[in-house]
Formats: structure tokens, sequence, C-alpha cells
């Protein structure tokens, strides 16, 4: 690994997570376990709570009861400035992109630099780019506003921006919803290539088989306010729920070459 860890260490664990809205239990004692380097699929049923995992684990939501530790440090109990100095080790890719459309994407990208360093104009111009060039888009659409793009486009945009502080670990939420196939999968190809080369852990809601099968190392399923299971894809489509069995049994996974069921 770039930064010396070996890759079975748990970066991020959670332990008896609690979220509830109004009186419904969304996580009920929720466990899991991410480890350094790879990059985890996160599936359930709609309502399942994956967004709601996601944003309890980078501090956008706090949860009833449970413990959220990454790099073995209780989130819960850190300091302001303790906290401000941890999320500059991650980057979060928002379901919808969530660029401000006020905002070109060279002036996006800057809003983490300007919010946890002070930078000079000119370096944060480069280091814009730069992060352009990393997501895969050319150097010409900085100054294109986020309405002036592609869906794929902007998708790349807001991996970009999440990517300005040199993350060690990057939050995507349904990064491939709304691509045509194409997109989706020059994307997922995008996610691994960054995930190989730099040593990034990503953590990957996701309902797209085919993000499963291109670049998860191993797959969490939510259901019944837990996680069911965590293991490769071979061993999850084997997993005896109904939930798993329905999904990982039906046309579109047999289409991408998913035999659930079967030994």
């Amino acid at each position: 690994m770039p930064d010396g860890h070996p890759k079975n260490e748990t970066i991020i664990k959670i332990t008896g997570l609690v979220n509830a809205f109004d009186g419904h239990m969304v996580h009920a004692g929720l466990n899991l376990e991410i480890k350094r380097g790879e990059i985890l699929g996160v599936v359930g049923g709609s309502g399942a709570g994956k967004s709601v995992l996601l944003r309890s684990i980078v501090g956008l939501r706090k949860p009833q009861a449970g413990l959220v530790e990454i790099n073995g440090r209780d989130q819960s109990i850190l300091e302001a400035a303790e906290i401000k100095k941890a999320r500059r080790e991650w980057g979060v890719l928002f379901q919808d992109g969530a660029l401000f459309s006020s905002l070109t994407v060279a002036q996006n990208i800057k809003v983490p630099l300007r919010e946890h360093f002070n930078m000079s104009d000119g370096l944060m111009d480069d280091l814009a780019i730069s992060k352009l060039t990393m997501a895969g888009l050319p150097p010409e659409a900085a100054c294109k506003f986020p309405s002036e793009l592609s869906g794929g486009m902007r998708k790349r945009a807001a991996l970009a921006r999440a990517l300005a502080l040199d993350p060690k670990i990057l939050f995507l939420d349904e990064p491939t919803a709304g691509l045509d196939p194409i997109s989706a999968s020059n994307f997922d190809g995008l996610v691994r290539d960054l995930c190989k080369t730099l040593g990034i852990t990503v953590f990957l809601v996701t309902h797209d088989l085919d993000t499963l099968v291109r670049v998860c190392d191993r797959v969490a399923v939510i259901g019944d306010k837990k996680i069911l299971i965590t293991a490769p894809l071979e061993e999850v489509v084997q997993f005896d729920h109904p939930w798993v069995q329905q999904y990982f049994s039906g046309p579109r996974a047999r289409a991408v070459g998913i035999k659930a069921g079967e030994d």
C-alpha cells in the first residue's frame, strides 16, 4: 500500500449502530468493518438505510446509538479541530453530485481547498486542473458550470471535488445512477484505477449490479435493519435470504453473469 499500512487492516469499524426516524427503526445494532484499500459495495432494498449509513459514518447524521471508528478513533468524541482534520482524509460524492450550480467546475473543486488550507489562487487553479485530469475530464471543463455538462461529466466533476484533498477514503453514493451503460462502465473503471493507483479505500453505495461485478472487492448487504453478510460477491449471491436471492436471481443479474443459489 502507498501509505505503508497493511491492506487487511480495518480502517472503518461500525459497532451497534442505531438509526431511527420518528419511531421508525432503520438500523438496529448494525455492525460493519471496511478494510484499508478495498472497494466495498453496499446494497439493500429501498429504505434499507444505505445512504443513512454513509451519512452516519461521515458525521452528517448523529445516530441514536452505536460507535463509528475511523483509523481506530471514535468519531463521536473528537473535538471540533480534530473533526476538521479528520475530514481532510476523506472525500464524498453524493448521489446527485451536489455541485454548486452557481460555481464553475474549478470553483467547486476549490471549495474544500479554501475550507481547509490557505493557498494562493494560482496553486488552487493548478490543483483544480490536476484533479480534473485525475477524474478524466479535459482542462477546458474547469470554466464550465454544472448545467453545461452532461450527466457523466457532472459525476466526474463531483469526483474531482471529492479528490481535492487527496483523501484516503472515498464515499460514493450511487455514483452511476442516471448514467448510460457506457458512461457507467467508464466511471467504474475510473474508480477501480484510482483505488489501485492511490491506495484509496472506497465505500460505495449502489444498486448497479454491473458495478458490483466490475469493481467491488466485497459486498455488504443491508437487510432486516442490519448487515446480513459482508463477503466477496460470489459468496454473497449464495446467501440464504429472500431479498438476496431475489436481487441476485433476476434477469438483470443473469445478464451480467451472476448466478445465485448455485454451488
